[in-house]
């Protein structure tokens, strides 16, 4: 039982687990793989809505470094002090976007979306749940600016995360969509009609954090996140690095 409670140890140190937000799937992954790559640590992935993340770490669920697509679920665990508050940062900036399928050649001017988008299509708005989803929450405050949240107040179909949002668009289950710039630029499969300016919601800042026992391996993962690298492949999926870049 010694031995393997020393084994167990040492395998935990060549380890770390991420939590991170279904919006930076591929960026979480590169990440881990070029962190593998480089010191020989183990990255574990939990990719999920950040509201689900959040729900798991406060149910006790082991994790090492969470990022979130909102804020307000990171202030949440900081405030259930579950992770280390001097380690919150701000990583990255997303943007909102409004798709149609592919197949959808329909080309539609700035103006006309702004004034009349809930006129540009038939059928329901795929979103990411606003209840559990930031995607969703900024999706419905961009509605809001524009006041369509009345034409629109019957025509929700709102999705687990922003990835099904888009995959309803891409199947054509939904004729428009509203999701991140990030996830709609990988995708061959839908057409992005329009994009809503930063004004139109809260600023969609990508929060990270780690648990409040720091490891060795988990220093060396914050040292990593901060290297050119890891800048190199938030802006090669389409983030920026500053609100305003």
């Amino acid at each position: 039982m010694f031995v393997f409670s020393c084994s167990n140890r040492k395998n935990r140190k060549n380890e770390i687990t991420l939590f991170a937000a279904s919006s930076v799937t591929n960026v979480a992954q590169e990440i881990s793989r070029n962190f593998e790559k480089e010191t020989g640590i183990k990255i574990k992935l939990n990719i999920a809505s950040s509201g689900i993340l959040a729900r798991q770490i406060e149910s006790g669920a082991d994790f090492d470094y969470y990022i979130s697509a909102n804020k307000k679920w990171m202030d949440y665990i900081n405030s259930l002090n579950l992770v280390e508050k001097a380690t919150i940062e701000n990583l990255a900036t997303n943007r909102l976007v409004a798709i149609v399928p592919l197949g959808n050649n329909k080309k539609s001017k700035k103006e006309e979306v702004e004034n009349n988008l809930p006129d540009l299509f038939a059928g329901r708005l795929s979103i990411g749940d606003p209840k559990h989803v930031p995607a969703g929450k900024y999706a419905m405050q961009a509605i809001k600016f524009y006041g369509w949240e009345k034409d629109l107040a019957d025509r929700y179909l709102p999705a687990k995360n922003v990835r099904d949002a888009l995959l309803m668009v891409e199947m054509g289950e939904a004729e428009m969509g509203i999701v991140y710039e990030t996830d709609a630029m990988k995708s061959e499969k839908v057409n992005i009609i329009y994009r809503f300016p930063n004004t139109a919601c809260e600023v969609i800042a990508y929060v990270g954090a780690t648990k409040k026992e720091r490891s060795e391996s988990l220093n060396s993962f914050l040292l990593y996140l901060q290297s050119d690298d890891v800048k190199s492949i938030w802006r090669t999926n389409g983030f920026k690095l500053d609100e305003y870049e």
